[in-house]
């Protein structure tokens, strides 16, 4: 498994988290790590569109809950300096 204290990495779930790359035009992939690899599941530019998080979220991870979106939002509002 991948190391969970690595800058920029939120983890919705064992296998799938978030990247941040704040000065890019998509800043916020998602990322799933199967079978030992990484492949990059989408990517938003958050900055401009986070109105859109949850459904966003939501749609690649269908088991989550709004609770659990809004703690995700929470710990990437920091990175834009952003309020929830």
């Amino acid at each position: 498994m991948l190391d969970q204290t690595k800058l920029n990495q939120i983890w919705i779930d064992e296998s799938t988290y978030i990247t941040i790359i704040p000065d890019a035009a998509y800043n916020l992939e998602v990322w799933e790590n199967t079978s030992g690899r990484d492949h990059r599941m989408a990517r938003m530019d958050y900055k401009y569109h986070r109105d859109t998080f949850a459904g966003f979220i939501y749609r690649l991870c269908p088991d989550i809950n709004l609770l659990q979106i809004h703690k995700i939002q929470k710990q990437i509002n920091p990175f834009f300096d952003l309020e929830v």
